[in-house]
């Protein structure tokens, strides 16, 4: 079956995406999901669900994994590389976040501004693309969305560009058991043909490990990303971008602390923080302009991008020092990009239109 059948099968099946509450989805027979990987020491299994059949393989000795409409993936079984969390700059960046499930949102926006071509291949050469969190629940398109940018992430290394997922607050909530949110297509599926999701989330999946390594952090040149926001109560622990990397990926490891959890998965921590957009956070209120000034040079910065708060559009505020790029894909609109050019911003529509931030 090919990618583009698969989509459009899927796209067809689910009624529509809401912000808050999914709608309903088709039978369980008439439902397509997958590749799950699930390991076993150095070996495992793959499942795929191909309307409402499951199809279980070994996947193969050279580590091969068939994705649909997309190039195989080689798997390690010790795990995928972590990323790096701190990079150069180049001279093309794009970044998009909240994606909840709406893969046919983020294909067109990727398509429209030739980040990858029509057959879904990395066409960005040496840029940079950030995803700033959330492409997990309420869509019924995640597991599909996390392998095109697994596969994004391989194809940009080899021409010298880069993928980078920041962990959103619907990551960690799937990592800690939080399934609120799920789309009821994979509640379905995980009833009667596919495991549970804190087994195909979990830490013998491959996608579950990968999750796991996704910074909370990431600096591209000098552009700070991140999913919610730094709180003036973490900014006065003098955090660093290694130390809150560090922190997030410890929770993922047995013994964590419920405090150090708290810290970082709280609402003054930086995937729910939302005060660096004005008007989003009722209970904590704005950050000021001070705070944004402290943050920039804590962190050696000259903006910081995050996603988290939906808008009308990309927008940017404190006089460009912050910019919010969550611009309606949960909700299963078009959405737009962040564009950022040799110095220069702009707002990068489905169509293909660029418009000047």
């Amino acid at each position: 079956m090919s990618f583009a059948f698969l989509l459009a099968a899927l796209v067809a099946l689910a009624p529509g995406i809401r912000a808050q509450v999914p709608a309903p989805v088709a039978a369980t027979e008439a439902l397509s999901d997958g590749p799950h990987v699930l390991w076993h020491g150095s070996k495992a299994d793959v499942l795929m669900v191909r309307e409402g059949r499951l199809e279980k393989a070994a996947l193969g000795a050279k580590g091969m994994l068939a994705l649909p409409g997309l190039p195989p993936l080689k798997l390690n079984p010790t795990g995928p590389r972590a990323p790096l969390a701190d990079v150069p700059g180049s001279d093309q960046v794009a970044a998009v976040s909240d994606i909840h499930g709406n893969l046919q949102g983020l294909l067109t926006l990727l398509r429209a501004h030739k980040i990858i071509d029509a057959a879904n291949r990395w066409t960005f050469g040496k840029g940079q693309l950030v995803v700033a969190g959330d492409v997990m629940d309420r869509g019924p398109q995640v597991t599909e969305a996390y392998w095109l940018l697994r596969s994004l992430e391989a194809q940009a290394l080899k021409r010298g560009g880069r993928v980078h997922l920041v962990m959103g607050n619907h990551e960690s909530m799937m990592l800690t058991g939080d399934q609120r949110y799920v789309n009821p297509k994979y509640k379905q599926l995980s009833a009667g043909l596919l495991p549970g999701l804190d087994v195909l989330y979990g830490p013998d999946s491959e996608v579950g490990r990968w999750l796991r390594l996704r910074p909370a952090l990431v600096r591209v040149g000098r552009t700070l990303f991140m999913h919610g926001g730094i709180s003036p109560q973490l900014l006065a622990s003098k955090p660093s971008l290694q130390t809150v990397n560090e922190s997030l990926a410890a929770l993922w490891k047995p013994g964590a602390s419920e405090e150090a959890r708290k810290t970082m998965l709280g609402a003054h921590g930086p995937l729910w923080y939302r005060g660096l957009i004005p008007g989003a956070d009722t209970k904590l209120g704005d950050a000021s302009p001070e705070h944004v000034q402290a943050l920039l040079q804590a962190f050696d910065a000259d903006r910081v991008v995050v996603g988290h708060s939906t808008l009308d559009a990309v927008t940017a505020f404190h006089e460009g020092r912050v910019i919010g790029v969550d611009a309606g894909l949960k909700d299963g609109k078009g959405g737009e990009l962040l564009l950022l050019e040799k110095g220069k911003a702009f707002r990068g529509l489905p169509d293909g239109t660029r418009l000047a931030l």
